[in-house]
């Protein structure tokens, strides 16, 4: 096996077990750019199948959301949104690839953007359309033509085959001045449990200096925020270059950090010990929305955005 980013040929085992099934997963990092990968990466094919018709299923126990889905998705869209703003970007044509239930896209243009999705389980994107009114085509990145001004895409990376191509994509994608915000797991949060981190559906596992050089054929950074998951936003570049890759320093200070990872850290500093406590008070907010409208769920979010 290549890495899919350096092609180098020599890995460190990172994990061996599926945290979902405990089936036998094996996931490991490039010794030359740092990047973890799992060490059989599926094929296109595999992963058009698996997304179109599983994965929701899987991970979200339905193919429709929920209205707790819907609650916490309309809430994190808003501070996806904020995080944009703050950035100075607060219009144009944006584009959401893999845009889930639509609440994102629903938001954005309720708060200044023209907003447009695509997500490859028909029964998220019909749902967008049907639920919220807004356009949630359904397809994958591949299938998306057209130029804007701002592509987000949320959750999405680690789950694609070749992340230097899909920035090339992307790329096509925008507009000249355009920007790109990418959200990802991040490998280095210490709010993850140790048991917790490694799935099939995750092909890679990033860190910043990882994620920045499978774009920096085609992107610069512009900011980045690791306030939990991996944030961030990159400007197009007006002709792509050569990747930069991440350099030694910073290849053995992720190994060291990923050795250090453990339940001590999780449960102290990363606030694991209050994960039980949190989880009951999300379950009693979300049963204030469980007979609520999807769409009158959203409304209310934007009206308390708005409030002076």
């Amino acid at each position: 096996m290549k890495c899919i980013l350096c092609e180098n040929k020599k890995f460190k085992k990172i994990s061996s077990k599926d945290a979902r099934s405990s089936e036998y997963l094996l996931v490991s990092m490039c010794c030359n750019c740092g990047l973890v990968q799992q060490n059989s990466i599926p094929s296109h094919d595999e992963l058009k199948v698996y997304y179109s018709h599983n994965y929701r299923k899987n991970y979200k126990n339905t193919y429709i959301p929920k209205s707790k889905h819907i609650f916490r998705a309309g809430n994190i869209a808003l501070q996806r949104i904020q995080f944009l703003n703050n950035s100075n970007i607060t219009e144009g044509t944006l584009l959401d690839v893999g845009a889930g239930g639509g609440e994102f896209v629903y938001l954005a243009g309720k708060l200044g953007f023209e907003s447009t999705g695509i997500e490859p389980s028909i029964g998220y994107s019909e749902y967008a359309n049907y639920e919220y009114g807004c356009k949630v085509i359904t397809g994958e990145l591949n299938d998306i033509a057209g130029t804007y001004d701002i592509i987000t895409i949320f959750h999405v990376f680690e789950h694609l085959p070749s992340p230097v191509k899909a920035f090339g994509k992307l790329h096509s994608l925008l507009n000249t001045n355009g920007k790109l915000f990418v959200e990802v797991p991040w490998i280095e949060t210490n709010d993850a449990s140790p048991h917790n981190t490694y799935f099939k559906a995750h092909i890679f596992y990033f860190t910043v200096n990882t994620l920045a050089s499978c774009a920096s054929q085609y992107f610069d950074v512009v900011k980045v925020d690791t306030s939990s998951n991996l944030k961030i936003l990159l400007q197009a570049r007006m002709e792509p270059t050569s990747i930069n890759f991440p350099d030694t320093e910073s290849v053995n200070r992720l190994r060291k950090r990923l050795y250090r990872k453990g339940w001590l850290e999780y449960l102290f500093q990363g606030k694991g010990l209050l994960k039980p406590v949190n989880k009951i008070v999300r379950a009693i907010t979300e049963s204030r929305v469980k007979n609520v409208k999807p769409k009158k769920i959203l409304d209310r979010a934007v009206e308390g955005v708005n409030k002076p």
